[in-house]
């Protein structure tokens, strides 16, 4: 079976938070070693690589903003895997000098830059021949790898043991990793997702449009609370949470996708929100290559 990368080495950790508030935490960072393609990326790409490949095509092309980690990612992955790849932007192209952008640019990608008005329309069906053009052999991969394939590979990323665990929890973007993960718990176990959105009430539809399985629903939530301002925004606040939280457990967030998470699930523990005895499972997605320093 052809698989584009090795599944990046998982990492949970062996400190056990939040136990003065009566509750268990326990942190599994996805695909810790590798900053771009680990978190939920490989997961989100695996299938869908795999498709592009069996259907013959040499071009993948995607979606995404300019802090993008779907867009860092599918460059990556696509240049191991052989592929060509395409990124559709949204926004202006002088954010082209930002990390994400730089990176996926030195893995070879291709960049098509449209207003915001224009990025609503991704979805048309003569949208990507119009913005890049007429060419034969491509894939499409939807933003943020939000399609069947990707929702497959996220049913992957629970793990045997996992059930011990009563809530799972996540940030959220586009939703494909919460409904793999929704589709493929345990039926005593609860989903609780973070929006980085802000006014994503989209999010929920899409999530119950992408779920594999409805038995027993509903077993899921989202919460809108905690975004930050927007995607790709923050506040002093989230940004000194982030600092904090990596002082006292060594475990690096960053203010765009799992900081927003991890902030509102401390809040949400502190506030009392939580039975006693519950044990939480939080799952880092990534988003590390925003880090300077990997």
């Amino acid at each position: 079976m052809f698989e584009p990368l090795r599944i990046p080495h998982s990492v949970i950790s062996d400190i056990i938070l939040y136990q003065q508030f009566g509750v268990s935490a326990q942190v599994r960072q996805l695909g810790a070693e590798e900053p771009v393609t680990g978190g939920n990326k490989w997961y989100k790409l695996k299938y869908n690589l795999q498709k592009a490949r069996s259907l013959g095509a040499d071009t993948i092309v995607t979606f995404g903003g300019a802090f993008s980690n779907h867009i860092a990612a599918t460059a990556r992955a696509g240049k191991a895997a052989g592929f060509k790849t395409i990124g559709i932007i949204r926004g202006e192209a002088t954010s082209s000098n930002n990390i994400t952008l730089t990176r996926a640019a030195t893995d070879g990608m291709q960049f098509f830059f449209v207003s915001r008005e224009d990025y609503r329309r991704k979805n048309e069906s003569r949208f990507v021949e119009n913005t890049i053009g007429k060419q034969n052999n491509i894939y499409i991969i939807p933003e943020g790898g939000s399609n069947e394939e990707g929702v497959k590979g996220c049913t992957e990323i629970l793990q045997p043991g996992d059930e011990q665990y009563d809530i799972i929890t996540v940030c959220c973007g586009t939703g494909a990793t919460a409904a793999g993960i929704i589709s493929s718990m345990q039926p005593h176990q609860r989903f609780l997702g973070f929006s980085v959105l802000k006014g994503a009430s989209f999010l929920d539809k899409n999530i119950k449009n992408m779920l594999l399985s409805q038995d027993g629903l509903p077993r899921w939530e989202i919460n809108h609370d905690y975004h930050g301002g927007g995607y790709a925004k923050t506040t002093t606040e989230l940004i000194l949470f982030c600092e904090s939280f990596y002082a006292q457990t060594g475990i690096r967030i960053e203010p765009v996708y799992t900081g927003k998470m991890f902030w509102g699930l401390d809040d949400m523990i502190k506030k009392g929100k939580f039975e006693t005895g519950t044990k939480i499972l939080a799952l880092h997605t990534g988003g590390l290559q925003y880090i300077k320093d990997f």
